[in-house]
């Protein structure tokens, strides 16, 4: 047994014992924090460790860095310093509040709100150290030194449980074990009982089960320490002491001595200061931590190292990380780690490292090594190497090794440029030199009588009879000039050679080709190992890339390095199990999951030797036993067996956010959580901070944080292993801060931490300031734009007015030239013809007065009102020229309803009476035709006659010298002039002369109205 004696100020580094045991000091105490720890660690859910101090109600959670402090007294006159709690005083319930119970109180802890609760309940004070415990109903149970235990329901409620079987017993209650299945195990006395979610309830006497049973016991799971189901005695340091089986509580409980003495903290029994790690019990007894390594097959438990604190302590585990054991003393908190046993380190010397290269087994298991400074066996079964005694040699140097079937003869490279024979029965060796300048780097069987030979100058054959090495030539081709670190020979007869310069393949009747020049995305050099997956695929190793993944059949290749989760990307050694491939490499092992394709990562606190291993030094015995060498020797292990960690075993947390608030007017200090808010910063108080931490709470020096910031930066920033993280100077705008970490081994937490931010802009760039700047100067100019617009609308009506008055006049002015015309025709038709035949004029007048009327006091007229008024005004003309008058009104199909167009009344008879006047009135047959039809929007209005033209009626005009002067065509051209200023190119008018082989046959008048 081993004793070590630590200096508590020595104590801030990591203090290895047998290289199983790993031990930091936390760094609790500080300038501001004077109070002594009051009670045993206790570790959360979230694997965060909380302590008492003795300042009555304070609490603190610990993350590794920062100290969170939760008080039940707000008041510094309402506490005393003098509060205790045991170490089984704590637990966290379905709920997540932490309960710490003392002897007369409990007190409740609301990790998310800093909020401290109290309940009281009554104690007999016949011992000084409670303990608490949850059902499966959630009701919680308290033994506090009294006759009676402690029930706490759901809603608080508290009431006293005891049994009738200790009534005027004086043996208090006491709380031990809560089993696998929700039962609670408690003792008073020799007398043990279980809770279940009925109640508490009597299992039996011990004194009755077996007379021999301590009044001090501890009790353990089934199979924990003894073999399982088995009663017996074990051997505690050659000290015998029984132990049974209690077959109805699946529990194994265990006598122990236990010298007399004062309890503190706790430390008075091994069922309340035992924590059992990879098959070590540990047992805090006062100031010292007992370190027991367990033996199943001989029920014996051997002390093996003694850890001594100058201080009594109290330990604690995580139920997450078991191996992951914490220590306080009155005002220290250590953390200890126990190092897996599932890897087997050989070769080891106090003294001295060696650094290992070639491995093989003979058939009866017992290894081979071969280092720089000779070689070595481990016989099976035996733990211990030892060294091969060669003759003629001292500290010989093996790299690659290779064992013939025989188990007698083994072959070795020495160095780069020999070859060795060595007779292990005989321990004599024979030596073969290389060719000066042949550098050997991979050596590998190619029959019973030859070995490959992978060299600095290509690919080679030794030949084991005669000793001589030769270049391989196949087809005629040989592969030259390259260095070649790996080769194999795959399943459809390709062989495969990593080489510096890249993967090379050689195909049947083919030369050696870079398949670079087959695939030409694929370019990856340095390739220093090879293997074929049970699939056929390939994967390599190399320097300073990583792996190399691909499928030969597909071409589909991959690379997997740091950034996946492998350890290092300078890849040395592969070795395939049934459900991973592992890579050893300079920095660490790394097994890589065939299903889930993600890493697991190994290094010395994980058990290995040496985090760096070697080239050319990698061997798989069978499935169960994998080898790989390093600096200090080998690993050996059960891939089978070897723990798995998930891909993101763990958590990133915010600890503290600090800014100005708005609404406090001050900065501030937020923690644990921002409740999912946004935070918004004014413009001139732009800073944000932050405190992270991940729930890896050993190497926490070794985490590191990454963070950026969307809208502003998307790449992410490496901060560092602080866990701060500092925005001094946002610019005005909206983003997501995100964060994440990554734990000593470099696998990223499971979560992102995501904070909004708002920066507020300047009052003058603010989307509000802005907003009512632009609303202002759109109001500006819509007031300038109304106020023009009603301008140019009074000049527009204005100038409107002036058009219709002017048009109104014209039509005024049309209207009497009409009667003025009728009542000359009415004289002549009265003096010609007599009464009775101005009669029937008359009447035909006063049908034609009254539409002239009507017309008069519109602006627009129907089609069928237009052809009314020009029918009558051609019946009249008709009667005047004693019927010597041939007149057609014509309306074609593409007008359906002559009611729904309307037309400026009064536009066409004008040029009708133009046409009978001046065309007609001089000839004997007299034929006029008027057309009314539609055509591209436009109402088109022919009036043809077949009259003397307008220049004979002229020149006849002229020579009678008639003092009547016709307006029509001049009225008729202003109101079309008018209407086409209040309305562009609504009106068009076309005059033809007719002709008939050169003589003038009359007049034809088109007009064009549009329609709206």
């Amino acid at each position: 047994m081993r004793v070590r004696i630590l200096i508590v100020a020595l104590l801030y580094f990591i203090q290895g014992f047998g290289q199983e045991l790993a031990l930091k000091e936390a760094q609790i105490r500080d300038k501001d924090n004077t109070y002594l720890l009051s009670s045993a660690p206790f570790v959360d859910n979230n694997r965060f460790v909380w302590y008492a101090t003795n300042r009555d109600g304070d609490f603190y959670r610990f993350d590794g860095k920062n100290k969170l402090r939760y008080r039940f007294h707000k008041d510094k006159n309402n506490y005393y310093d003098s509060f205790y709690i045991s170490s089984h005083a704590w637990i966290q319930d379905s709920n997540n509040t932490i309960w710490a119970a003392e002897l007369n109180k409990a007190y409740l802890i609301t990790p998310d709100k800093l909020e401290v609760e109290c309940i009281q309940y009554p104690t007999e004070g016949l011992r000084v150290k409670s303990s608490i415990a949850k059902d499966k109903a959630n009701n919680l149970w308290i033994s506090n030194g009294s006759r009676f235990l402690i029930k706490i329901a759901p809603d608080r409620q508290v009431t006293q449980v005891t049994h009738p079987i200790l009534e005027n017993k004086q043996e208090s209650f006491d709380i031990m074990k809560i089993l696998d299945d929700g039962r609670i195990i408690a003792k008073s006395g020799f007398r043990l009982f279980y809770i279940d979610a009925k109640g508490l309830h009597f299992f039996g006497d011990l004194k009755a089960i077996d007379k021999d049973i301590n009044y001090d016991f501890a009790l353990f799971e089934n199979g924990k320490i003894a073999a399982k189901n088995s009663s017996g005695y074990y051997k505690y340091n050659t000290t015998a002491y029984k132990y049974i089986y209690l077959k109805g509580l699946d529990l194994q409980l265990f006598n122990y001595s236990y010298g007399e003495g004062d309890c503190y903290l706790g430390n008075c029994d091994w069922s309340n200061n035992t924590l059992i790690a990879d098959s070590k019990l540990f047992i805090a007894d006062d100031s010292n931590l007992f370190v027991n390594e367990i033996d199943k097959n001989t029920n014996e438990i051997r002390t093996i190292d003694t850890l001594h604190f100058k201080k009594p302590i109290s330990i604690a585990s995580n139920k997450h990380h078991p191996n992951f054991i914490w220590i306080s003393t009155y005002d220290e908190l250590y953390k200890l780690l126990v190092t897996p046993s599932h890897f087997e380190r050989i070769l080891q010397f106090n003294n001295r490292q060696l650094s290992t290269r070639g491995i093989v087994a003979d058939s009866k298991n017992n290894l081979y090594i071969g280092t720089y400074e000779g070689l070595y066996t481990q016989e099976n079964g035996h733990k211990k190497a030892k060294e091969v005694v060669v003759k003629g040699e001292k500290n010989g140097v093996y790299d690659i090794l290779f064992l013939e079937k025989n188990d007698s003869i083994l072959w070795a490279t020495e160095g780069y440029n020999w070859i060795k024979r060595v007779n292990l029965n005989t321990h004599t060796k024979k030596r073969f030199e290389q060719t000066d300048g042949l550098a050997i780097q991979c050596l590998k069987e190619k029959s019973s009588d030859a070995f490959w030979l992978g060299t600095n100058q290509g690919l080679f054959v030794f030949d084991k009879k005669t000793g001589k090495t030769s270049p391989y030539v196949e087809d005629g081709y040989f592969l030259g000039n390259t260095s070649v670190f790996g080769f194999t020979e795959a399943r459809n007869e390709k062989k495969w050679i990593a080489t510096r310069q890249g993967l090379f393949v050689k195909e049947k009747g083919k030369d050696f080709i870079n398949y670079h020049t087959l695939n030409p995305s694929f370019d990856y050099k340095n390739l220093l190992v090879l293997h074929e997956d049970e699939k056929g695929n390939l994967w390599m190793g190399t320097d300073g890339k990583g792996i190399v993944f691909l499928d030969p059949k597909t071409k589909r290749f991959k690379n997997l390095t740091q950034s996946d989760g492998l350890s290092n990307n300078i890849v040395c050694g592969i070795i395939e199990s049934k459900d991973a491939l592992w890579f050893s490499t300079y920095y660490g092992l790394s097994r890589f999951d065939k299903q889930k394709a993600f890493f697991t990562v190994y290094y010395k606190e994980d058990g290995l030797s040496e985090n760096e291993f070697n080239v050319r030094s990698s061997y798989k015995k069978n499935n169960n036993s994998f080898y790989f060498g390093g600096l200090n020797g080998i690993v050996e292990f059960n891939p089978e067996k070897i723990e798995i960690s998930s891909k993101h075993p763990h958590t990133l947390f915010l600890y503290s956010s600090s800014y100005f608030s708005k609404d406090k007017n001050k900065n501030i200090t937020d923690y644990l959580n921002l409740d999912q808010q946004t935070i918004s910063l004014p413009y001139n108080k732009n800073y944000f901070s932050a405190i992270f931490s991940i729930n890896e709470l050993f190497f926490i020096e070794k985490n590191t944080y990454l963070y950026k910031i969307e809208e502003l930066r998307e790449e992410w920033i490496d901060a560092g292993t602080s866990g701060s993280i500092e925005l001094p100077s946002l610019p005005p705008g909206n983003y997501v801060l995100r964060v994440k970490g990554k734990d000593a081994k470099g696998i990223e937490t499971a979560n992102e931490i995501k904070i909004r931010l708002h920066v507020e802009q300047l009052f003058y760039k603010t989307p509000l300031f802005m907003g009512l700047a632009l609303l202002s100067v759109l109001a500006l100019v819509i007031y300038l734009f109304i106020r023009r617009s009603k301008k140019q609308k009074r000049i527009f009506e204005r100038e409107k007015e002036i058009i219709e008055l002017k048009a109104s006049a014209l039509k005024a002015q049309m209207n009497p030239h009409f009667v003025f015309n009728i009542l000359n025709n009415m004289q002549s038709v009265l003096i010609l013809k007599g009464e009775r035949e101005v009669n029937k004029y008359f009447g035909a007048f006063s049908k034609l007065l009254r539409l002239t009327l009507d017309m008069s006091k519109q602006e627009l007229v129907t089609l069928k009102d237009e052809i009314d008024y020009i029918t009558n005004y051609l019946l009249l003309n008709k009667m005047q020229l004693n019927d010597e008058l041939d007149y057609s009104i014509v309306v074609e199909e593409s007008i359906k309803n002559t009611s729904d167009i309307a037309l400026p009344g009064m536009l066409i008879q004008p040029f009708v009476e133009n046409a009978i006047l001046h065309g007609l009135s001089r000839k004997k047959d007299r034929t006029l035709a008027l057309n009314f039809a539609i055509q591209d929007h436009y109402l088109i209005v022919t009036v043809e006659d077949n009259g003397i033209g307008r220049a004979a009626a002229a020149l006849l005009t002229q020579n009678k010298k008639e003092t009547h002067k016709s307006w029509a065509t001049a009225i008729v051209n202003e109101r079309i002039k008018i209407m086409n200023d209040s309305y562009k190119d609504s009106v068009s008018l076309e005059i033809i002369d007719l002709e008939k082989e050169g003589v003038p046959s009359g007049t034809k008048v088109v007009i064009r109205l549009k329609i709206n």
